[in-house]
């Protein structure tokens, strides 16, 4: 299974008010923040979007992807993505109140 469809599963979970941190005894959070932190130099957003709404730690790096992310690609074909980091943005900002 790829990182994004962990990340639409882990997103179903929530939806359903499920834990994915304990699903069959897997803690997929854990899984995906594994893939991430392995992943290198880019991470997808959106699976830092997850990890955020699954309530996982978020960490400088996260940050760092993001914010790096949104600045490389100010192109009106990334429309949808710029959207999912400004979304991204606003949920760390507001979980840690830094606005």
């Amino acid at each position: 299974m790829s990182s994004q469809e962990l990340a639409l599963y882990i997103h179903a979970l929530l939806v359903a008010c499920m834990d994915p941190r304990d699903f069959n005894g897997d803690d997929l959070v854990r899984e995906l923040r594994r893939r991430v932190e392995a992943s290198g130099n880019y991470t997808n957003p959106f699976l830092i979007l997850v990890l955020c709404n699954a309530g996982d730690t978020m960490t400088a790096r996260d940050v760092e992807q993001v914010t790096a992310a949104y600045d490389s690609q100010h192109r009106p074909f990334w429309t949808g993505k710029q959207c999912l980091k400004i979304q991204l943005t606003i949920t760390l900002c507001v979980r840690y109140k830094i606005i």
